[in-house]
């Protein structure tokens, strides 16, 4: 199988911080010895970090979570219960993109890797060039997420800066509703309202009402909002 690629995100006007000082580093979990360092040396050889291991637990413990990262794991690594490995990594809070490496190619075995987390599924032996792909194809994946999430916790930061009546202006805004609309809505005048947008605009960093629809959608602000009113 190829890789699976995903669409960068692009994050409209909010300025986020997302380290790339550091190299990103490629987890290797296999249970085969010399598999595993001819997979470091591979990473090695094109400039990323690598660490390598037969172990979960071993991998928990090295796991840096502020670095860009992904993992290559192979199914046959015992995990601490009866669930998968990708599962008990998710039970522990690790999110960062799996390629998973295997000797069984059948499509049952793919389909539930994928409905697991995977983003992508090789075959061993592995294609060199193909590992490399997607092994870069993961990491920006993992720094496409690192920024969305980053952009999501400043917009969330902006929007708590919103007094409880700008964020009805703004939830109004979201719904579609025109200043006359949400005046009669919230029985205000047609002036206030036009201050509180105004105001819920600039808090937010929203040039255009396009941009603050899409702030308010990464927000959930309709799901916020759900059932409150």
């Amino acid at each position: 199988m190829g890789c699976f690629i995903l669409p960068r995100s692009s994050p409209l006007s909010v300025s986020t911080t997302v380290s790339h000082c550091e190299t990103p580093i490629i987890y290797i979990l296999d249970p085969d010895a010399a598999l595993r360092d001819a997979l470091r040396r591979l990473v090695e050889s094109v400039g990323l970090s690598a660490w390598a291991s037969a172990d979960l637990e071993a991998f928990l413990t090295a796991y840096q979570p502020e670095r860009p990262a992904c993992l290559l794991l192979d199914l046959r690594v015992p995990g601490p219960t009866e669930s998968s490995v990708q599962q008990n990594l998710r039970a522990q809070g690790v999110d960062l993109p799996v390629i998973v490496l295997t000797y069984r190619s059948d499509v049952a075995t793919a389909v539930a890797a994928m409905k697991q987390g995977a983003m992508d599924f090789l075959e061993k032996p592995v294609n060199e060039q193909m590992l490399l792909d997607c092994v870069h194809h993961a990491v920006a994946e993992d720094q496409d997420r690192r920024r969305a999430r980053a952009w999501r916790q400043a917009l969330l930061g902006r929007f708590e800066t919103l007094t409880p009546r700008e964020q009805d202006i703004l939830q109004r805004v979201v719904e579609g509703l025109s200043n006359r609309e949400i005046a009669d809505r919230l029985e205000l005048s047609h002036k206030t309202v036009e201050v509180h947008r105004a105001k819920v605009m600039q808090k937010m960093g929203a040039r255009t009402l396009s941009q603050l629809v899409q702030m308010a959608m990464a927000l959930d602000i309709l799901k916020l909002y759900d059932g409150n009113g």
